[in-house]
């Protein structure tokens, strides 16, 4: 109802719906997904929806998918395309053993399926692929790559999404399923699902994620040395850091000494302080007058 300013009557509304009730529209059959699998969609998302950038995205939606799916072996990578999301490994890992990964590096990258232009077509044009979906077995080095690495390691199937945000860049999620002959129908359809519901939120992530390596460019850091140097601000130590990324400790304290060298400070905290100012100047937001660093940091070598 609107008030006519001249009289204290109320007046009709201009535009007014009329309906009849019924009764609720029925669901349809032959659904994919089980109510339970919707529910473990909606904890994914209610695990990762508040994420305040990109980091804590992809360490939210890793330990999401742990939880609510009971995957142990999870990839979360981003890059400018699929390509160099899987080449330059910027993201996170979890339930990769060291030895594997140098294997990995050393002796099989370039055979995995998932790195041929034929997957990359089919990512952009599925959102969701599974390992056998790309038949290895049609290419010698990459029946190789399955039979002796893949295999021996227990593992039979893989299941790959990717959310591709455009000029922002791309981020891809590979998970390893370990004990299955293959990925579930179940799992796929979740994947399809999950992809599509997180994609206006990575888009801004990857967007803003962009702006802050756009920022600690002109502080003269590499990529990996901004991933270090954000980490060592929250305040995790340098094994910490190490396990988060998959690299040796000793690979951690050069990157913490270069960083420390290229923003002008001496000691972590120091450097905490630095990079609040730094995300402050970066967002715009003004900080108040003696704010502490967001996180305590650890006194380490």
């Amino acid at each position: 109802m609107a008030l006519d300013p001249r009289s204290p009557r109320p007046l009709p509304a201009a535009h007014a719906l009329v309906s009849a009730p019924g009764a609720p529209r029925r669901l349809p059959g032959g659904e994919p997904l089980p109510p339970e699998d919707y529910r473990r969609l909606f904890g994914v998302m209610e695990a990762v929806d508040r994420a305040p950038d990109l980091p804590a995205f992809r360490e939210r939606l890793l330990r999401a998918l742990e939880e609510w799916f009971g995957y142990s072996t999870i990839a979360v990578l981003h890059g400018p395309t699929v390509a160099a999301a899987l080449y330059d490994g910027r993201g996170i890992k979890s339930g990769y053993s060291r030895e594997f990964l140098a294997e990995y590096a050393e002796r099989w990258i370039a055979a995995d399926p998932y790195m041929s232009p034929h997957a990359h077509d089919l990512l952009a044009e599925r959102g969701v692929v599974t390992l056998r979906e790309l038949h290895p077995e049609l290419v010698p080095t990459q029946r190789a790559y399955v039979e002796r690495f893949l295999k021996p390691n227990g593992i039979h199937d893989k299941v790959a999404f990717l959310i591709d945000a455009g000029a922002e860049g791309v981020l891809y999620v590979g998970v390893v399923v370990r004990g299955a002959q293959q990925v579930a129908a179940r799992d796929v359809a979740v994947m399809r699902a999950l992809r599509r519901h997180l994609e206006p939120l990575v888009t801004r992530l990857l967007a803003d994620d962009r702006a802050a390596a756009s920022a600690a460019g002109e502080l003269g850091l590499t990529p990996r040395e901004r991933e270090v140097a954000g980490l060592a601000a929250q305040g995790l130590t340098n094994q910490q850091i190490a396990q988060r990324l998959f690299v040796g400790v000793g690979t951690v304290k050069k990157h913490l000494t270069r960083v420390l060298a290229k923003t002008g400070v001496t000691s972590r905290t120091q450097l905490a302080v630095r990079w609040q100012a730094f995300d402050t100047a970066r967002s715009g937001a003004a900080a108040p007058p003696g704010a502490a660093p967001r996180a305590a940091v650890q006194s380490e070598a």
